[in-house]
């Protein structure tokens, strides 16, 4: 029988869920011997890491939202015990609507064993559901937001294990929906109904803070990969609202703690790229 070398570990102490009160244990990623060998960064900030042979492949994104096994309540660690009596309730109304949805799309999922790449997908879908019921002092949209840009993730993973498992559709849908959020964010935060001045990570993942520089990237490089096309006078219009955007992180144009380097090189790739398709798109419509 092989030997399997443990990846994570379960809180000593239970979480007891504020929505049911169901006890339960919080499972997370164990570091150090050489669990994680940083790859590549992918333009959408996304940390790749090297498979080993000693523990395989891992993602550290699967363990980020604390999830209830009996009611589904969903969501991240520094808000999952902050929830007042009127969010309580309306999460608890709406127990039976959770577990409903997530079995319409998959047969079985367990929180109460170590998480799979399908458990980490569900955890962020919980979220986004979940997140519609806190009020604006959570950022409710950023968290959505950064949610569906996980879960396309997670989907896109499982597509490349399971390619006959429709899940690179999944990752599409979730695409748009993190197009959706990471633009709506935007606006509730430059009208002041949701600001995110409290936001103390901004990741996309798990290894990097990028701040709001990488928030304002991520809304305008994925306006640039999964906004309308059909409507040219429209696409043309969100373009140039990316670009404002981008226009925004490069400053002086010089790295520094608040903007690394390798997002400021991403910024710019994607700015000349916006460039050219809005060029492109008014010689069309001329």
């Amino acid at each position: 029988m092989p030997n399997v070398q443990r990846i994570t570990y379960f809180s000593k102490e239970p979480l007891i869920c504020p929505v049911c009160g169901s006890k339960f244990f919080r499972e997370d990623l164990l570091s150090g011997r050489g669990r994680l060998i940083a790859g590549e960064l992918t333009d959408e900030l996304k940390r790749m890491y090297e498979p080993t042979q000693k523990y395989g492949e891992l993602y550290p994104i699967v363990y980020s939202v604390s999830v209830c096994p009996v009611c589904y309540y969903s969501a991240y660690p520094q808000d999952f015990l902050s929830i007042d009596e009127k969010i309580k309730e309306q999460l608890l109304n709406e127990k039976d609507k959770r577990r409903e949805s997530i079995v319409l799309v998959f047969d079985e999922v367990n929180f109460e064993e170590p998480r799979t790449l399908i458990e980490g997908a569900v955890s962020y879908l919980l979220a986004i559901m979940c997140y519609d019921s806190f009020t604006s002092l959570f950022c409710p949209a950023f968290k959505q937001a950064l949610s569906s840009l996980r879960c396309a993730w997670l989907f896109s993973s499982l597509h490349s294990h399971y390619p006959g498992g429709h899940y690179d559709y999944l990752a599409k849908l979730l695409y748009r929906k993190a197009h959706f959020f990471y633009s709506l964010a935007v606006e509730k935060d430059q009208s002041g109904e949701e600001n995110l001045f409290g936001i103390k990570n901004f990741g996309p993942d798990t290894d990097n803070n990028y701040g709001y520089d990488g928030f304002l990237y991520i809304t305008a490089l994925l306006q640039y990969k999964y906004g309308q096309r059909s409507d040219i006078a429209r696409r043309i219009t969100s373009l140039e609202e990316s670009k404002r955007l981008l226009s925004k992180i490069f400053g002086t144009g010089k790295a520094s703690r608040d903007k690394p380097s390798p997002m400021l090189e991403k910024a710019k790739v994607i700015f000349e790229r916006i460039k050219e398709d809005i060029k492109d798109l008014k010689e069309k419509s001329a």
